[in-house]
């Protein structure tokens, strides 16, 4: 009797297991089915192009051994060529300047935006409609339309500088040189890319608690004190998906540089997008183009690192 009661037991203790981890399976069965269309999706449209830009990024690829095969691994030439030649070594460094403005730019005026549309003033949902219009213009045609109004005969903000009194503006090309292209590009991109920004912040505003709000002030904070020690700290972690968000945006931008700084003498506003476009679908050169863009990957993941780690640092302290 004994020695069978412990075969039972050995059996069940055997059993046991099997039957967790069955259950465990009928478990994620479900959820795995239901993610696998999605995950097949986004390892289709993400993952393999990313894998396939990393292994580019690492050959001698041009048109004819793209299509007939047969291209050269050349191991890390082609970065060596990104640092090495001015050309490209410029457009990583104005797409890290230009970029960083263009975040500060876009975040500040946001920002605004979105404290003046929490305030109960009359016409708030008109104002609110109106602020979301830039966003909904594509890339495209709003580069082509302030391209228009940059024009140094027949745009408007030439008219409109020298009507307040700057006379220097008469006739001023503003794409004939880097620094006023990206004056130009800059006021672009900051009118569409704040909108989101603004509208995403006042939702943050709106449901933040407003009796901390109301005791800071009975504590004597004036405005800005209540913005920088209470509301600015309670919105920190949307402001840093919004930062990180910016960035990317920002860093990579392609539409505004294409079309705004087209004229611009030797090419020298273009940024990492622009320069790997250019070498890898003008000029053919799919490895050298693959690795501007891995170089432009790596640069915003750190600079994302590098936010959310400042942004949760200060959290915490």
């Amino acid at each position: 009797m004994s020695t069978g009661s412990a075969a039972v037991s050995a059996g069940r203790a055997t059993r046991a297991p099997r039957a967790a981890v069955r259950r465990a399976v009928n478990r994620l069965t479900l959820p795995v089915l239901m993610l696998l269309p999605a995950m097949v999706i986004i390892v289709g449209l993400v993952g393999y192009p990313l894998v396939r830009t990393v292994y580019l990024s690492f050959t001698d690829t041009n048109l004819g051994n793209l299509i007939y095969g047969g291209a050269d691994w050349v191991g890390l030439d082609n970065f060596k060529e990104v640092f090495s030649d001015e050309h490209l070594r410029t457009s990583l460094v104005n797409t890290v300047v230009f970029g960083t403005a263009c975040v500060i730019g876009t975040m500040a005026l946001g920002f605004a935006v979105a404290l003046l549309l929490n305030q109960r003033l009359r016409g708030n949902v008109f104002f609110s409609i109106a602020v979301l219009l830039p966003w909904a213009v594509p890339a495209l045609a709003a580069s082509a339309i302030w391209k228009w109004l940059f024009d140094s005969r027949y745009g408007f903000v030439n008219w409109a500088l020298v009507n307040l009194g700057f006379g220097s503006f008469q006739d001023y090309a503003w794409f004939a040189g880097r620094f006023s292209a990206y004056v130009a590009i800059f006021v672009t991109v900051v009118w569409q890319s704040f909108p989101f920004i603004a509208l995403s912040l006042l939702a943050g505003l709106q449901t933040l608690p407003q009796e901390t709000l109301q005791a800071a002030a009975v504590d004597g904070a004036g405005p800005w004190q209540r913005f920088r020690l209470v509301t600015l700290p309670l919105l920190r972690p949307i402001v840093a998906v919004l930062v990180v968000f910016s960035t990317i945006w920002d860093f990579k931008i392609f539409d505004q540089i294409y079309v705004m700084a087209a004229g611009v003498p030797d090419r020298s506003a273009d940024t990492a997008a622009v320069a790997a476009y250019r070498e890898g679908f003008a000029l053919s050169h799919y490895g050298l183009g693959s690795a501007v863009a891995v170089v432009l990957f790596v640069i915003l993941l750190v600079f994302s690192i590098l936010y959310v780690r400042l942004i949760g640092r200060e959290g915490d302290l």
